[in-house]
């Protein structure tokens, strides 16, 4: 006896919007290199490095690296394309050029925003001190010395002040490079102090002064150096202060006359590290899923064969941390262009950034990326895939991609690498602020980004209206699924068994929206994606 079927479209509905309100989020360009601000003043670059709220504004920081604007790299101006700080005052305003660093400054590499709570002696402040932070280098040709400096904002009159940290002789690049900071309390002490990384020299500390121009003054000397690889994390953990240095993890042993040791070694899954790539990246604290203490989540990307592998280490109780692997973001993209290759990836350019998602009300880590790419007829940049991509990390460990932009297409700018996020100062807009691009040796010009993300709602009344559907069919089917996806980004499935083993798992995406279901008998089976789950049966 034959049965006839009828095709069957299921409509899984997923809710964009906060706990009463559907969300519609929209993509908008906010920053683009080549401009000028109101004052005249190019705003030009080939990187965003960070982006940092502070004080209801906007702050972004601006590298000329391989920028033709330079004179290193055939521009004629010397009064131009030398490291910027840009800033936003509301959220339909016009970047400002807020400080120049000057000359031979090349890439304001930090960026960030410290609370001190305790003068130099250790005495608490009538109330905290919030300043923002810019650190770079700057080599002196004619003299053979570089110079490693901070800069702080005076937000009263809108100047910054220079600290000298560090100077030294030639070569500068990865010797100087700084790459994190961070204020940290001696255990035994008492004593609060900012810590910086200064390249291979070391990681010094610096004294909070409110009576000297920029309120820190630094120890020449480092607390420890110098370094075989320049350190490109600092994290507080568990009251503890570390940092990464190519494949190790150094841990601060506190007290009057402090010391360093190495408490975790990667250098048993690759023992050759590319310093310019750096090995341990985009350390930072998260709580530990299996423990009550904190834990910390990086990526691991040695050399040129990087696949951008993200760990999470975990206190093992003796001192020492427990690894455990979490993903590799080298498949994911494969997942999302289905038939290319990753032949390198770099990530984790800074920290991975917590931020509470709109969506679900959950807490998230970003993390940004490039990756290089053949194969699958995707549009490139010298060889790396042309979009920007973002991984999101949910707190079930569980990661998905997105694309910033939505796909990018083939004549459009190209974007690269997300470099920095950050959630928007501003009160009147609930959205995620993007950065980026990384020039990888190659001319890039002007190329540097800023994108928005704009969380919109409506009210509850207008849910059905502005429904985001994920379409299944044929159900019942043979030997695939399709799927129809109205979102950018790439989600994780699972086919189940009724029995509840998982048979079939992978990744879909606007890309890659096919399951292959041929080898499965003919029953009744769940089809999980994101979290959503419902029924389909396959017949011969």
């Amino acid at each position: 006896m034959k049965i006839k079927f009828t095709t069957l479209i299921l409509a899984i509905t997923i809710l964009f919007g906060f706990k009463n309100t559907s969300n519609a989020q929209v993509w908008s360009k906010s920053f683009t290199a080549g401009d000028f601000d109101s004052d005249g003043k190019l705003l030009g670059g080939s990187e965003v490095l960070q982006l940092i709220g502070h004080k209801k504004k906007l702050f972004a920081s601006i590298g000329y690296w391989q920028d033709e604007n330079n004179v290193w790299y055939g521009g004629a101006n010397l009064g131009i394309g030398w490291g910027q700080i840009i800033r936003l005052d509301k959220s339909n305003g016009q970047w400002q050029e807020d400080f120049t660093l000057g000359a031979n400054f090349l890439r304001p590499e930090i960026l960030k925003q410290v609370i001190f709570t305790q003068d130099a002696s250790g005495n608490p402040l009538p109330e905290p001190d919030t300043l923002l932070l810019a650190a770079a280098y700057t080599p002196n040709f004619f003299t053979g010395t570089v110079s490693a400096s901070s800069f702080t904002r005076n937000d009263a009159n809108g100047t910054w002040d220079e600290n000298i940290i560090y100077q030294g002789s030639l070569p500068a690049g990865e010797n100087y490079s700084i790459r994190d900071i961070q204020i940290y309390t001696d255990q035994i002490t008492g004593i609060e102090r900012i810590y910086i990384s200064v390249g291979t020299k070391g990681i010094f500390i610096g004294k909070y002064n409110a009576t000297t121009p920029g309120k820190i003054s630094w120890v020449p000397t480092p607390e420890i150096g110098s370094l075989n690889v320049r350190p490109l994390g600092i994290s507080n953990a568990n009251n503890t202060l570390y940092f990464s240095s190519g494949s190790e993890l150094y841990k601060r042993v506190d007290g009057a006359i402090p010391t360093y040791t190495i408490v975790h070694d990667f250098n048993d899954l690759n023992p050759i590290i590319n310093s310019a790539v750096g090995g341990i990246r985009g350390l930072t604290t998260i709580p530990n899923p299996n423990n009550n203490d904190e834990a910390l989540l990086l990526m691991w990307c040695p050399n040129g064969e990087s696949q951008g592998i993200i760990y999470r280490l975990e206190p093992d109780g003796n001192g020492g941390f427990n690894r455990l692997y979490e993903t590799k973001l080298s498949l994911l993209v494969q997942n999302y262009l289905p038939g290319a290759n990753v032949n390198y990836l770099l990530g984790a350019y800074n920290e991975f950034y917590e931020f509470t998602d709109p969506l679900t009300s959950k807490t998230i880590h970003l993390v940004g990326f490039e990756a290089n790419i053949s194969g699958g007829g995707y549009p490139t940049w010298n060889g790396y895939y042309k979009g920007a991509l973002f991984a999101k990390r949910d707190t079930d460990m569980q990661y998905s991609l997105e694309e910033i932009n939505g796909v990018i297409g083939i004549n459009e700018a190209a974007l690269v690498a997300n470099r920095c996020y950050v959630k928007s100062p501003f009160s009147n807009e609930n959205a995620l602020y993007f950065g980026g691009f990384d020039p990888n040796g190659k001319t890039a010009t002007n190329m540097a980004w800023i994108f928005k993300k704009d969380y919109q709602t409506t009210s509850s009344n207008q849910q059905i209206q502005n429904e985001k559907k994920i379409i299944v069919y044929p159900n019942p089917a043979i030997n695939r699924l399709n799927l129809k996806i109205k979102t950018n980004e790439v989600l994780e499935y699972e086919v189940i068994s009724i029995l509840g083993k998982t048979l079939i798992s992978g990744f879909i995406g606007p890309r890659n929206n096919v399951i292959d279901i041929s080898e499965l008998t003919s029953n009744l089976y769940l089809l999980k994606i994101d979290n959503q789950t419902f029924k389909f049966m396959k017949i011969k």
